[in-house]
């Protein structure tokens, strides 16, 4: 018997709980977390190996104390080394959109602690003014990875599904999935952000 996939914004037929396109979306975010371990690592033992001045001892000639670690890249080092290799091994659980969800959400946030802070600073009214004439509307699935590849940002498919249920974004169509205006979520991104910085 075929069901709708899982996905929130997905409506393929599956005898799964994602669809073979869902599933290809997973094992995509899967087949980075080997490297991404092994990249939280080094960015833990960076932070660690940072000791206070005097080679580690204080002005009483006594050991100073460790550095701390980085706690987050700890948390999701460890998250990501729970997780299986291969998308198949999730396809019968029923949880399965949650788990793709959280997969996706830590191997997201384990780049940004990878990579660090954005250089140069993105000017995103540029960004948006390029993307309002290129790009057409788009699924949820397509849009975050776009959005981070053309306009520098990282967001998540929950962000999108938010603000569209908060009335903040409208839906271009709704009908087979979605589809959202590039520009506009970049727009609510923007404000969100500075909402967030204000004091």
């Amino acid at each position: 018997m075929s069901n709708e996939c899982t996905t929130h914004d997905c409506q393929n037929q599956t005898h799964l709980y994602l669809c073979d396109q869902c599933i290809r979306d997973l094992q995509a975010w899967l087949d980075k977390v080997p490297v991404l371990i092994a990249a939280l690592g080094v960015t833990i033992a960076k932070l660690d190996m940072v000791r206070p001045a005097g080679g580690g001892w204080n002005a009483g000639g006594k050991p100073g104390s460790a550095a701390p670690i980085n706690l987050d890249a700890l948390q999701l080092q460890e998250n990501l080394k729970t997780v299986s290799r291969r998308a198949q091994d999730y396809a019968h659980d029923v949880r399965l959109a949650g788990i793709a969800w959280l997969i996706a959400d830590w191997v997201t946030k384990a780049e940004l602690l990878v990579s660090g802070p954005e250089e140069p600073p993105v000017n995103h009214a540029a960004n948006r003014e390029r993307i309002k004439g290129i790009a057409p509307p788009m699924p949820t699935r397509q849009l975050v990875p776009w959005l981070r590849q053309n306009a520098q940002i990282v967001l998540t498919g929950k962000d999108i599904r938010n603000w569209a249920h908060r009335g903040k974004l409208k839906a271009v169509s709704r009908l087979p999935t979605p589809t959202y205006h590039p520009h506009e979520v970049l727009d609510i991104w923007y404000e969100t952000r500075r909402a967030e910085s204000r004091p």
